[in-house]
């Protein structure tokens, strides 16, 4: 009778584990999202900062969203990688680089899980330009994860 307590008692420890990384995933959104909405030089390049896009939207614009994250196991060492993505919307070359780096430097400012990888890409559809920056955070496993792990 016993063994069948304890891997439900994994399991739920694997659960709570999850649920705790989703919030720490969700207050790392909604803090990335406000520092952009309160980021005054970006407001000079873009009109609106969305976290949902909404049915009619007023270019230029931005949004942010999460791709996915990952649980990484190496070793003795557990993280999760999570995947933001920004989305840019603008007329002017000069006003989708200038948008890009202000992201960069509000996501590195706020960040204090490691940036691992940054990238972006630039397409032009008529005469809107989009570009697409992804960014992957890596944060740091706590030692529940590692009981969790070892059972």
């Amino acid at each position: 009778m016993i063994p069948s307590v304890v891997p439900a008692n994994c399991n739920l420890r694997k659960r709570i584990c999850e649920m705790e990384k989703i919030q720490i995933i969700n207050e790392l959104y909604d803090s990335i999202y406000a520092a952009l909405k309160a980021n005054s030089d970006l407001k000079k390049y873009v009109t609106n900062i969305y976290d949902y896009l909404p049915k009619q939207v007023t270019i230029p614009y931005l949004r942010l969203r999460i791709v996915n994250y990952v649980n990484l196991h190496m070793l003795s060492n557990f993280a999760t990688k999570v995947r933001f993505s920004c989305d840019i919307y603008t007329y002017h070359i000069s006003s989708m680089l200038a948008a890009i780096k202000h992201v960069g430097l509000v996501v590195k400012s706020i960040s204090s899980e490691t940036i691992l990888e940054s990238n972006c890409a630039i397409n032009q559809h008529d005469e809107v330009l989009h570009s697409t920056i992804n960014f992957d955070i890596l944060i740091q496993g706590g030692s529940d994860e590692k009981i969790t792990a070892e059972n």
